[in-house]
Formats: structure tokens, sequence, C-alpha cells
């Protein structure tokens, strides 16, 4: 079967639950629908790479920036919602932390009037992009037209929102294409260390090393997309070790380098 790629944007309502100190954020936590957690944690991850910032979740920003407990926030926003398989852990995790903060009996700090911590949750619409492929050329053509939502959707939000055992497009490698190695790798890729186009540039790396595609071949493939694209994707593959990168297209460094920045001039100067 082919692989349909899907996009997603969310509809964003309140809860009417509000917190103004730590006890009144823990029984938020624990008592508010599982889409207000996944609000206030992933959308932090599919959108920070336009923040130059590393993402941080909302429980974490909140308890230390705006009830100022410094070591709490700390904690908080070292619980990684992308390191859980679903919602329910993470949310575990972060009760978990401030039950043991709150067995030394500390002061605790309320937040400025106005400034409460307000329960939203949100609702995904989820929608065909009319993309499909078929094998792993047209799903390496596929990635240079889909947008980062999609990628999001399909590589860290279906796994959570709906429960399954990998994401999807994994799912697909291993049990449309019978490329369980291929599917490991994409397991891998990791939101909370690399932004979406840094994922976008690992995907293509990892067809065309499986593959045993060149790098002139991948930047003929990649001048296809829009030239601002083509410049942050191939970028994004020079900020790799080069040794990595060659070993990847078993270039040496020197032809590596030349033939990634001919592509990009090509792409600027609009040519194939």
């Amino acid at each position: 079967m082919p692989f349909e790629f899907m996009t997603t944007s969310s509809l964003v309502t309140v809860t009417g639950r509000r917190a103004a100190d730590v006890r009144e954020l823990l029984a938020g936590i624990r008592e508010v629908p599982g889409s207000s957690i996944f609000h206030h944690s992933h959308q932090a991850y599919r959108e920070w790479q336009a923040f130059d910032r590393a993402p941080v979740h909302d429980f974490g920003y909140w308890t230390g920036e705006v009830l100022r407990e410094r070591s709490l926030g700390e904690k908080l926003t070292a619980a990684d919602p992308t390191q859980h398989d679903d919602i329910r852990g993470f949310r575990r995790e972060l009760i978990r932390i401030i039950e043991q903060h709150l067995e030394g009996g500390p002061l605790l700090n309320r937040c400025p009037p106005g400034s409460e911590f307000n329960f939203c949750q949100s609702v995904s619409l989820i929608t065909g992009t009319g993309i499909r492929a078929g094998g792993v050329d047209e799903f390496a053509a596929a990635l240079g037209r889909v947008t980062n939502r999609s990628l999001y959707y399909h590589l860290f939000e279906a796994r959570l929102r709906l429960g399954r055992p990998d994401n999807d497009f994994s799912i697909w490698f291993r049990g449309q294409l019978g490329k369980p190695e291929l599917a490991s790798q994409i397991g891998r890729l990791d939101i909370s260390v690399h932004s979406l186009d840094q994922i976008r540039a690992r995907l293509f790396m990892l067809l065309g090393q499986h593959q045993g595609i060149s790098a002139l071949e991948l930047v003929r493939r990649t001048v296809q997309l829009p030239a601002d694209m083509v410049e942050s994707l191939l970028t994004e593959i020079l900020a790799l070790p080069v040794r990595t990168a060659a070993r990847f297209w078993e270039k040496n460094p020197k032809t590596l380098a030349r033939a990634l920045t001919d592509g990009i001039k090509r792409a600027k100067r609009g040519r194939p």
C-alpha cells in the first residue's frame, strides 16, 4: 500500500482550569484531559525551530519564569515529553517531580494576578495532502514537497495521539517495504535534539545511504525544491562532521564539500 502523507492543524480551546501556584498546577495536571497535557508540552517541540532557543514546554517555563520557582522549573523542564511513548507517561513524570518537591514542605510562591497558568487543550484537524509514495524513490521525492507540520505529524504526533508503537514512516518502511534497518534508523530521529529542517536533511541522508546515492545525486534531487529550502537543507548536511557525511556517500571530504557547494550555487541560479 502506498504511504499517504497527511498534515495537521490545531484547534485550541480553553478548559477553564487555572493555577496560581504549584499545588494548583499539580491538581490541574492530574485532572485535565490528555489533549491539554499534549498542547502544553509538544507544541513547543513542533514550533521551536522558529525561535532562537531550545524547546521548553509550558509547565517548566511557567513554573520557573512566572512563579520564580527556579529549582522546580529546571526539574520540570528536564522532563522531556518526546522521550515518552504516550501522554500518560509524561503526565506521571510531571506529577512525580512536583510531588517530590512538595514533600519538603517548601514555601510556595503565587503568581502575579493575571499571570495564572491557563490550561488549554488542542484538537488536531488531520487532512490529506494528496501526496503519496509507493516506494523509496517516490518517498524521497515526496519528502521534498511536504511541510514540516506533515513531518511532525507522522514522526511524532500520530504515535503519541493514537498510541502507535512507532512513527508512521518506520511502520511503513518495516511493514510495507520490508526494510527494518531503515525503519529503525528513522525511529531514532529525535526532535528534542534536531529541528524539523535538520530531521528532513537526515531523512534524505538515510535514504541516500540506503540506496547508495552519491552526494551529486542527492543535490540533483533536492534542487527540485525551492532554492531557500535547498540551501537550508544542504547547510544542515554541511554542519555534520565531515567524516560522517563522507561515510554516508563514500566521497572524500574535498569532493563532498565541492559537490554540495556547487549544488547550492546552482539552486540559487535556478539551474537543474
